[in-house]
């Protein structure tokens, strides 16, 4: 077989069949169009092999244009094998993903063949028909092998969509393989996840059916079997792709990080949490940006703050590091706020000797703390630590640090003040005196920014208590609704204004005069004034009440009902998100050996007890729960399947029961 191949392949470049091939193809493509090609190529395919047509669904015009793409790898074969085979390999997986399979090939390599003769019409002569016959023989034996390879009960359950083919599948696995089938599927060299295939097909059913089948826990008298630590290693980019892709399966994945023990001990049960890969190694993973916690944060919803899995995770790092580096923080900028109140805000035309030192040591606090903030902010563009945002088409990277609202008026606020302890009229180096109106007012006004800044952060505090943060939560979304309206309210003033000023009545007398006033009657400031406005200026002014006061404040207060009911149900996930995200940022700020030292001290590789002496898999940490934890809905009592029968690593685990099998997929 071997030699016949050889020598076939040898007398092909003999008879120079690759330049044969060419030629004829480049004279194809300047006589007809890529349409005229593939619908000649479509029609003859219909009449030799009608049972594949139901894999051509696209537009015609697409459908041309991947026939040319084909017939131009086939000629580069001929050429170049090398690149055909770098592109075999996507081939492959796609045509698989299309339903395609070996025994199709010969079918349409022969209506390809009978197409091309009558393409090239007297072209078609015996020695070029020979060309492009063992050119096709080539082409198809690996294409065909390739099918064979990478077309197996798993992937064919996968491009049809069938669970119920799919857990047959996996049921055949070896109990000590059946992970790394749910995980893994080899396709002509390519190792593909089943589970992202799945996802990116839109097929829920089988992802899911997948991640619960991998995070299972079985047991049979020997061993335990549990697939986290695999299912991370071969996905480690999992939670990102759930949250982006199928926030639903979330759910899914978390369930199977959770274990709570059946038996009640003193009031109390075990629960065990397997978050060790949720949780990320800072030596694995030294970006505190790019952890799991992280991707949750920034890409996640607030509903998945609620499971018990990632409660407790955030339990953990609130209570490990990030609640005393936040009060740490929080009475810095406390005690920052109390001086500057104290130095500049009471009596400030004072200037007495306790004035002048708590200017000056509010100043250098607020330079400090610049200085310590720029520092970061540099070392995290450095370090391309940002985020990128689009402006007018331009992406700007902006630090990590400055994406939180707070940091950013933190920020703003603490240059303010270093602004305003140089501005102080106590030190030397300033001489009021000399300055007119209009700077003095532009310092007062500097200093009421300066306080309202420094005021407004302590809204930051309240993530301290999960109602609060919750209750601001709600309260910003609803604004989110305030803010369009308001935007409308005051096109319609615009144009109302403008309409008034044109009748050169007073006090219309300009856009702004005009603006202003209605303004003023739009928030019931002041009642208009009509005696001295003709009948048209009154029938505007009528209409404005009608239109801009009852119309668009009623829909305001009846979208903010509505939006209410709806945000309500996230305020608790947004708070426990705001505390996470919070968490991230005090972790971005600790030392890798500091964050290790943490990681280590939770013993992840001890193994967990689901009884007394009855250890199972690593990968967590246990908890004494309260036995009110039975009425969580979450709460599912030893979810460990377990098998009586052989504990010979090869052999499948036995086939779940009907019942088994419902109450499995209720779970």
């Amino acid at each position: 077989l071997i030699q016949t191949s050889f020598r076939k392949t040898i007398g092909a470049l003999e008879k120079d069949h690759q330049k044969i091939v060419r030629e004829m193809w480049e004279a194809a493509k300047v006589a007809k169009t890529s349409d005229e090609i593939g619908e000649a190529l479509y029609t003859e395919l219909g009449r030799e092999a009608p049972f594949v047509l139901h894999l051509f669904q696209r537009p015609k015009k697409l459908q041309a244009y991947m026939w040319m793409q084909a017939l131009e790898m086939i000629v580069v074969f001929s050429e170049v094998p090398e690149k055909f085979f770098e592109e075999l390999r996507h081939l492959t997986i796609r045509h698989i993903k299309y339903g395609v399979k070996a025994e199709y090939i010969k079918p349409f390599g022969k209506a390809v063949l009978i197409g091309l003769e009558d393409l090239f019409g007297e072209a078609w002569t015996p020695v070029t028909e020979a060309a492009w016959r063992l050119l096709w023989q080539r082409v198809s034996t690996c294409v065909s092998r390739s099918l064979n390879v990478g077309t197996n009960l798993i992937t064919v359950s996968l491009v049809n969509g069938d669970l119920e083919k799919l857990q047959d599948a996996i049921t055949c696995a070896p109990r000590n393989e059946r992970v790394s089938w749910v995980c893994r599927v080899e396709v002509y060299g390519s190792i593909l996840s089943p589970i992202y295939w799945a996802i990116r097909d839109g097929k829920n059913d089988l992802a899911q059916f997948l991640i619960s089948d991998a995070l299972c826990l079985k047991a049979d008298r020997d061993n335990y079997y549990y697939g986290r630590k695999e299912l991370h290693d071969t996905h480690p980019e999992m939670l990102g792709i759930l949250c982006r892709d199928s926030p639903a399966l979330v759910d899914t994945l978390m369930d199977g990080l959770l274990w709570h023990s059946q038996t009640v001990e003193d009031g109390r049960l075990r629960a065990n949490y397997y978050f060790k890969d949720v949780f990320s190694d800072p030596e694995a993973v030294p970006d505190a940006w790019k952890t799991p916690l992280a991707i949750m944060c920034q890409e996640g919803q607030p509903e998945m703050f609620g499971h018990p899995v990632v409660e407790k995770l955030l339990d953990f790092k609130w209570h490990r590091f990030g609640k005393t580096y936040f009060l740490g923080t929080q009475m810095y900028f406390a005690f920052l706020l109390c001086i500057f109140s104290a130095g500049f805000l009471d009596q400030p035309q004072s200037c007495s000797l306790d004035k002048v030192v708590l200017q000056g040591a509010t100043g250098i606090m607020a330079a400090i703390t610049v200085l310590i903030m720029t520092t970061l902010i540099s070392r995290q563009l450095l370090q391309g630590h940002v985020m990128h945002m689009n402006v007018l088409g331009v992406s700007l990277p902006i630090p990590r640090l400055m994406t939180n609202q707070w940091q950013t008026f933190r920020y703003i606020s603490v240059l303010l003040i270093v602004v305003n302890a140089a501005m102080g009229h106590c030190f030397p180096w300033v001489d009021q005196s000399s300055m007119g109106a209009a700077q003095l007012k532009s310092k007062s006004i500097l200093k009421s920014v300066t306080a309202l800044l420094l005021f407004m952060q302590l809204f930051q505090a309240l993530v301290l208590s999960a109602r609060l943060s919750a209750l601001i939560y709600t309260v910003g979304q609803l604004f989110n609704d305030v803010w369009r309206n308001l935007f409308i309210i005051c096109v319609i003033m615009l144009s109302f204004g403008a309409a008034l000023t044109a009748l050169e009545t007073s006090p219309y007398d300009d856009i702004g005069s005009s603006f202003w006033t209605l303004a003023k009657l739009t928030l019931m400031i002041e009642t208009p004034e009509l005696g001295n406005i003709e009948p048209f200026g009154q029938l505007l002014i009528v209409a404005y009440i009608i239109i801009a006061v009852i119309g668009m404040l009623s829909i305001l207060i009846a979208q903010l009902n509505l939006a209410y009911e709806t945000i309500s149900r996230d305020k608790e996930g947004f708070a426990k998100m705001n505390r996470a995200y919070v968490c991230i940022e005090v972790e971005s700020s600790l030392s890798i050996a500091y964050r290790a030292r943490i990681f280590n001290e939770l013993g992840f590789d001890n193994p967990l007890d689901f009884d007394n002496g009855d250890q199972g898999p690593p990968g967590g940490v246990q908890v004494m729960e309260p036995a009110s934890v039975r009425a969580h809905p979450k709460y599912c009592p030893d979810r460990i399947q377990r098998s009586t029968g052989s504990s010979a690593a090869t052999d499948p685990w036995p086939a779940l029961q009907g019942s088994e099998q419902e109450e499995r997929e209720r779970d």
